[in-house]
């Protein structure tokens, strides 16, 4: 018995009213055994707990960087206090819009942890700067601290959301699978936002020591720090003069070469629509071959199940031969010698093979059994569609099946030596063998036999005739079929032995009909009413563009006749279309960053200064990618929208620190590097906080986690490389534009500002 959730109810629910549910059904029906064959309940409970353990090694590696970089308990304290604020405020969201926690809201979650503190550790960082003078009062310096870095919080914050925003509208699957993470997302960052602007203020009046006295435990972490920051910025403030001579003209173009060399490494990393998951749980697809009895199919699923049963760490498994009789299905039918097996093994914390490791030796296992013709072993979800047969599906379409049975055999052939798949099968083949019988009508006629009669005995003696009803009070009783036992129609002269009633007699099959031995398609398959004949090829881990474009060599010089078509079926189609609305979200998200930036500096110019570190963010994203191991997927693409609007925030720390020290009468020089010496430490600090958050994500500490590991690869390589570069860079191109307005003023004669 299948049980399906119900639309919109909650799974870890259901589970536990199912299985409440069995001890009750096996106490109504003690004869009968009742357990609990394929469920999705152990890998939701194991994905829940093990993201609830990565939440808390994110807020712990995030509360460590914190106290690094300010030495301080009593403030890395209220920066942790901050944190249960900010998911309280974020959970009620989630319930408000109706969100329930799952393994993309879970990730959201540990996700926001390092972004969530970004926002806090600037306003306690700023507020603890003022009251380490001395001169003010803890309560003048909470309302001086946060007055002063109010703007460039908001700003940060507001930055983000907007280029989360176009995702939640991209359309399509990438919507359905990023929409929820983005949300999640967009609420953790108002409630970091209003936290730290209310919470943080008003507890750092009683937290925040006056003169910025210390204990021993925090000058011994200050001397550490600054052991570490303080060289960091000479190197940052001699780097800003560099490029503010004529060096500039060299170091501009030597970025963009950086830039473009390591954009040409990203098709070294592969790309995928969504990346592969350990679940635990394996799916086997098998086909003996056509007309074998039903008793050798079932010899060969046990000796496949006795396989499986062998393997270190299995748990349970479900099987499903053949489909039900009488019953008409439409795209998933299974005919009597075709099934599943789905496979449920311990965890992959808890077994010593990955479950690619399992697969491949149960491919060797199953391919030393005889009578198996095709066999897949995959990954449970390794589609992110249920739409998608296979990660590669070549589709031909066309009139003539003889025509599809040879390209469909080329292409099988072609296939099997792509590198990276594991197994090729086709849709359907001409191995189903029948007995055709072509009745003579002349024949017929002289025996006053009809066709009809001819096939009601073929009928009655093959299949059977229902010749009564066996009636059951309260049931729907069943039919009772005659036929000839099965070993009296087995072979072909069995049929021509056949006797039809005629005119005069009994007359022998073989006398009207000519009987002879075909072979014929064991499925019939149509696409917008053509014939079709489907290539499916199944993988293990490596990245569909790989594998598509082996696949487009091998197919390249293939002969299509006229009236023939050749589609790609498989996970490609979707990648192709995912990217694209990605790509047009991220164009998108730039457009509102630009303005949501024009509106809170009141300058169209500044914008482009803080936007500029964006690029120098994607440098690092590759080279991140391919050490670690991730494809760039879906995921991955969200990472580099979600790291536009991370980066951009350290920008608007300094230029908001350049602008309030210019309008206080500061020159432009001083001004630039006293805002490298004074936000080195919180942009370091906001940079670190967020890849510490990041980082139970990037390491896939949980169950489940394979599926957005690369957003917190691509985010964390990035921010690494973006940080250092944005110190330097930023400052300098601010200069070059300061020194061009210079030159356009004195061209036209207005009043200049100096410049030095």
């Amino acid at each position: 018995m299948n049980i399906l959730r119900p639309e919109g109810g909650h799974v870890t629910r259901t589970l536990n009213a199912v299985e409440n549910a069995l001890p009750e059904i096996r106490s109504a029906f003690p004869a009968l055994r009742f357990e609990i064959a394929d469920t999705q309940g152990d890998l939701i409970r194991t994905s829940v707990s093990n993201l609830i353990g990565a939440l808390r090694d994110a807020v712990l590696l995030t509360v460590i960087v914190i106290f690094f970089f300010l030495a301080r308990g009593r403030i890395t304290l209220l920066a942790a206090v901050s944190i249960p604020f900010t998911f309280l405020l974020t959970f009620a969201g989630m319930k408000l819009l109706g969100y329930e926690m799952n393994i993309v809201t879970m990730t959201a979650v540990i996700l926001a942890v390092g972004l969530l503190v970004d926002d806090a550790v600037v306003v306690i960082e700023n507020i603890d700067q003022h009251a380490a003078t001395g001169q003010k009062s803890r309560l003048q310096a909470t309302i001086d601290g946060t007055r002063e870095i109010f703007l460039a919080d908001f700003a940060g914050t507001i930055t983000t959301l907007s280029v989360l925003v176009p995702i939640m509208f991209v359309g399509g699957y990438s919507e359905k699978i990023l929409r929820p993470l983005t949300v999640v997302l967009s609420l953790a960052l108002i409630a970091s936002f209003v936290s730290s602007v209310t919470v943080i203020p008003l507890l750092s009046r009683f937290l925040i020591k006056e003169g910025g006295k210390k204990n021993r435990v925090e000058h011994l972490a200050e001397r550490f720090r600054d052991r570490l920051i303080d060289p960091l910025q000479t190197v940052m403030i001699a780097a800003f003069r560099t490029g503010t001579t004529r060096w500039f003209a060299l170091i501009g173009p030597l970025l963009i070469v950086l830039l473009i060399v390591s954009l040409k490494q990203m098709p070294l990393a592969g790309r995928d629509l969504m990346p592969p998951m350990d679940t635990g749980i394996i799916k086997v697809s098998f086909e003996t071959w056509p007309n074998m009895s039903v008793d050798r199919t079932e010899a060969i699923v046990d000796r496949m199940e006795q396989i499986i049963k062998e393997t270190p760490g299995f748990i349970r498994m479900s099987t499903a031969v053949g489909a039900e009789a009488a019953v008409i299905s439409f795209g998933s039918e299974r005919t009597s010698q075709e099934g599943t097996i789905t496979v449920h093994f311990q965890n992959r914390f808890e077994r010593p093979q990955t479950i690619w490791e399992i697969e491949d030796g149960l491919r060797e296992a199953f391919a030393m059994i005889a009578g198996l013709k095709t066999v897949h072993v995959y990954d449970y979800g390794a589609t992110p569609l249920s739409s998608i047969a296979a990660p590669i599906d070549v589709m031909f379409s066309g009139p003539d099946r003889q025509v599809l049975d040879r390209l469909a055999d080329e292409t099988t052939r072609r296939l099997r030596g792509v590198k990276g798949l594991t197994s090729v099968s086709r849709s359907w083949d001409m191995n189903k063998r029948e007995i055709a019988v072509a009745v003579n009508e002349e024949k017929l006629a002289r025996h006053g036999i009809s066709p009809r009669q001819v096939a009601d005995a073929l009928s009655a003696a093959t299949t059977g005739r229902v010749a009564a009803h066996f009636r059951i009070p309260g049931q729907d009783g069943y039919d009772i079929r005659l036929r000839f036992a099965p070993d009296q129609v087995k072979q072909t002269n069995d049929i021509e032995t056949l006797l039809i009633p005629g005119r005069n007699g009994m007359i022998p099959l073989k006398e009207i009909a000519q009987i002879s031995p075909a072979w014929h398609q064991t499925r019939i398959t149509r696409e917008n009413l053509q014939p079709t004949v489907n290539i499916l090829g199944y993988r293990a881990k490596a990245p569909i563009s790989y594998l598509n474009a082996q696949v487009d060599e091998a197919l390249s010089d293939l002969d299509l006749p006229a009236g023939y078509t050749l589609t790609h079926m498989g996970e490609i189609s979707q990648m192709g279309d995912s990217f694209s609305r990605l790509g047009k979200s991220l164009g998108l998200a730039l457009l509102f960053l630009y303005f949501a930036l024009v509106i809170t500096f009141r300058s169209y110019l500044h914008p482009v200064i803080i936007m500029s570190a964006i690029p120098l963010a994607f440098i690092g994203v590759p080279w991140g990618m391919i050490l670690v191991g991730r494809h760039f997927c879906m995921p991955a693409a969200m990472g580099m929208v979600l790291l536009s609007g991370i980066v951009v925030n350290n920008s608007i720390l300094l230029i908001d620190f350049i602008e309030t020290a210019r309008a206080q009468g500061n020159d432009l020089f001083p001004a630039i590097e006293d805002a490298i010496r004074r936000r080195t430490r919180p942009i370091l600090m906001t940079a670190f906080s967020t890849i510490a958050g990041m980082t139970p994500i990037a390491a896939e500490l949980a169950i489940g986690l394979e599926r957005l590991s690369p957003l917190a690869v691509v985010a964390i390589s990035g921010l690494i490389v973006s940080t250092f570069l944005t110190l330097a860079y930023v400052p300098v191109l601010y200069v070059w534009i300061e020194r061009l307005k210079v030159r356009v003023r004195s061209i036209s004669g207005k009043p200049t500002k100096a410049s030095k």
